[in-house]
């Protein structure tokens, strides 16, 4: 019994304790606001609150500690929950409202203040607020009836004032000017109230009145930039312009930007007719306000003033296009320009009729291939005009930046007519008949250097110059032959000539050849040089080695990369003094794209090449996600896993033709490639030699990573350190270990990165090596 009676005693102490805290916290908060501790008082107060959700006291404490710290949405929210759990206390719903139309929710002030004059019918202050959220709502009647009931309390400036605003708004000019008036005998010194009285009367039409305000604004408030800006407009209305331009004038004086001044100094000057003046002011403008390109049209209007028509025209088109651009062409101005552009640009030149195919093979034969039985005529028009309309055979063809595209059926024509107006009815009228000739593209034979069926060309010599000699085949006579741009040396008078030609081949891997007969017919032929036979005289124990370099830089949802292109560049640079066969470089890959070109297309090469040794670099965004790495293609989705390449998948589509190589080595400069590529960490303390024969004999299979699961920089220190140790190199080969341990000790000591290197899982690896050899 006594040990219930204990627990029970216990219990009641622990809630006599708790139940104190609340009051305890809020106390602690009052005190820490009597020494300015406003950001401990708030967390004494939430304390409180946490315990007590209860606790007006504290709501309204920590309301005005919020205030202190100007967080005045938190305050608001603070004073609307006081007033929720107090719904009779007036102060708490005025405070709520009276906060939230400083933070500019005037729902919500009305929602309050409302309730304010419900609980006190007398409450000035309240209305007030009121009206002018009504006013900022654009409910001005609604302020109209509120500002009365506290007008009803006591007459005030700002209940005048107010008043004044919403009549002003309402364009009831009349009821506006009386109540600023009254505004105005209740505070004699208030600025705005004579400024928005002489704006009143302005609008109103009564000039005189706004100028008798005007000039009382000028004696009573002589520094006051606005005073002068709005007797400007009223000594505009009233047609003295020299007063009003002197205002503007003024007006610079005072205040530190002269835009708001250009533009309306600009059009004083216009119409006192000083145009230089006006221009002056324009341009400035202009220059100080590039958007505001209305200001185009009135220099133009200046400009036609004082006989500058080019730059009148100049003017007008840019202002009509611009107008244009901002779907602006509705206005007077607009309108305006077309019509003054039309007129000074008038001209009487024809326009010119040019075209570019088919081929035109007599001042007025155009040629066809044999039984074509429609044609497509392409070409420009040449005009210093815009082109008003183009028919070709009376049908009208569509402009694109006065080149134009048409296909006409010609089956019984003789004759095809095209004519060409412009905007001022200058007319061109051009009429071809038809020549028929033959289509068949020429056919190019390369006799040396020796191309196969498959158009590769193998090369015995290492000269970067390449002579190159063979003849066409054609059914008529040829009218160019290129080498790449060179153009070759060949008998434009005879069929089927020979043509010759040296070409530069340096850093090449192929050359292509185009030929185009007298009716333009084309053929394009693009030839592989093979150097295996240079490089099979070479001591080279890596054998055919190929590079395969996957640049991905400009994505569609990820971040574009710089980085990529620039080390790419910088390694396949490097990469020119070793004995590398082949590059190839693919550039913004899809997903699509990378699938079939590493499943389809590179398994076909390897194997049609007969290569021994193959590098993959990757470089562009990474990503690791459940323990899988990804290549980003470039029309991945952001967070869309599935629109990523998986370097798994990379894995089974090398598996695929891993049989025919030797050494496998991928590079990968991405960010988070992760180590699911990875079998094991492979160590690189061991260094090969390069007459090791069990390294480089012996299958590898190996991966370098930038970071693993660290973010890359797009300024790849893991590139450019990769290609320093090769630049560096003094051997007459490189292991990949050498590079690795270079490659890592760096990045760890600038970055704090450390790069992975090991053996990729699920290929053949019996712990050949990667060398680099020098030429």
């Amino acid at each position: 019994m006594n040990l219930r009676y204990f627990i029970l005693i216990f219990l009641l102490f622990s809630v006599s304790v708790f139940a104190q805290n609340p009051k305890k916290l809020y106390k602690n908060g009052n005190k820490l606001i009597e020494t300015n501790q406003f950001e401990e008082a708030i967390f004494q107060y939430s304390k409180a609150i946490d315990i007590n959700s209860q606790y007006s006291d504290a709501y309204i404490a920590r309301a005005k500690a919020y205030e202190k710290t100007d967080k005045l949405e938190l305050a608001a929210k603070d004073y609307a929950k006081a007033a929720e759990l107090n719904p009779k206390i007036v102060d708490y719903y005025f405070l709520a409202g009276k906060t939230y139309y400083k933070i500019k929710d005037y729902n919500n002030a009305l929602k309050y203040l409302s309730e304010t004059v419900i609980l006190d019918k007398n409450h000035f202050q309240a209305y007030q607020y009121k009206s002018f959220a009504h006013i900022k709502l654009g409910q001005y009647k609604n302020a109209i009836v509120t500002i009365d009931n506290a007008l009803d309390i006591k007459p005030s400036f700002l209940g005048y004032y107010a008043k004044a605003i919403a009549y002003d708004s309402l364009q009831s000019y009349p009821l506006a000017i009386e109540n600023y008036k009254k505004a105005i005998e209740l505070k004699p010194e208030s600025r705005k109230a004579y400024f928005a009285i002489t704006k009143v009367y302005t609008k109103s039409g009564n000039f005189q009145k706004a100028l008798e305000y005007a000039n009382i604004s000028v004696r009573k408030f002589p520094n006051a930039p606005e005073v002068y800006k709005n007797r400007s407009v009223v000594y505009y209305n009233l047609g003295q312009y020299p007063n009003a331009i002197n205002d503007l004038s003024k007006l610079e004086t005072l205040t530190n930007d002269p835009q708001q001044i250009l533009f309306i100094r600009g059009i004083y000057y216009f119409k006192y007719k000083l145009f230089q003046n006006a221009k002056s002011d324009f341009t400035q403008f202009i220059a100080l306000s590039h958007d505001n390109y209305y200001a185009l049209y009135w220099r133009a209007r200046c400009n036609e003033e004082i006989l500058e028509n080019s730059a009148a025209a100049k003017d007008y088109k840019t202002y009509i296009y611009l107008c244009k651009q901002n779907n602006n062409t509705a206005t007077t101005n607009y309108k305006d320009a077309e019509k003054r552009l039309y007129k000074l640009n008038k001209e009487d030149v024809s326009p010119v009729i040019i075209i570019d195919t088919p081929q035109i093979i007599k001042p007025d034969y155009i040629a066809v291939v044999n039984n074509a039985k429609v044609i497509t005529i392409a070409g420009k028009i040449n005009d210093k005009s815009d082109i008003e309309y183009l028919k070709i055979n009376n049908e009208d063809v569509k402009l694109n930046n006065n080149k134009f595209l048409y296909t006409i059926n010609i089956e019984d024509v003789a004759l095809i007519t095209i004519t060409a107006s412009d905007v001022y009815h200058n007319t061109t009228v051009a009429e071809y008949k038809i020549a028929y000739v033959e289509d068949t593209p020429p056919v190019v034979n390369i006799l040396s250097p020796y191309a196969d069926d498959n158009n590769e060309i193998y090369l015995n010599s290492n000269d970067n110059n390449l002579f190159v000699e063979g003849f066409v085949k054609d059914n008529s006579k040829i009218k160019d032959i290129f080498i790449d741009s060179v153009r070759a040396t060949f008998n434009n008078t005879e069929l089927n000539p020979h043509f010759t030609a040296s070409v530069n081949i340096k850093n090449r891997n192929t050359i292509t050849v185009k030929v185009v007969d007298l009716y333009n017919n084309t053929t394009v032929a693009v030839y592989t040089l093979n150097k295996e036979g240079i490089l099979i005289s070479k001591n080279n124990p890596m054998g055919k080695t190929w590079v395969v370099f996957i640049e991905n830089s400009n994505y569609n949802t990820l971040a574009s990369l710089e980085g990529p292109q620039k080390d790419v560049n910088l390694i396949k640079s490097t990469f020119s003094e070793y004995e590398i066969h082949n590059f190839i470089h693919k550039k913004d890959m899809t997903k699509e794209e990378m699938n079939h070109f590493f499943s389809i297309e590179l398994r076909d090469l390897v194997k049609k090449n007969n290569v021994n040794s193959l590098v993959i670099w990757y470089a562009g965004h990474g990503k690791y996600i459940n323990k899988t790495g990804y290549w980003i293609p470039v029309d991945a989705k952001r967070d869309d896993e599935f629109s990523y390449f998986s370097i798994n998948a990379l894995k089974a589509d090398i598996q695929i033709f891993n049989s025919f190589l030797t050494h496998i080595l991928v590079v990968t400069d991405a960010c988070e490639s992760g180590s699911a590529f990875y079998l094991a960490t492979r160590s690189a303390n061991k260094q090969p030699e390069c007459d090791d024969a069990n390294a480089t004999q012996f299958k590898s299979a190996q991966v370098f990573s930038s970071t693993g699961y660290e973010l890359a920089a797009d300024n790849s220190m893991f590139t450019r350190i990769f290609a320093k140790t090769l630049q560096y190199n003094e051997n007459a080969c490189i292991p990949i270990e050498t590079i690795v341990n270079k490659v890592t000790e760096t990045m760890a000591q600038e970055q704090k990165q450390k790069p992975k290197f090991g053996k990729i899982k699920g290929l053949d690896d019996e712990n050949g090596t990667f060398f680099f050899i020098k030429k």
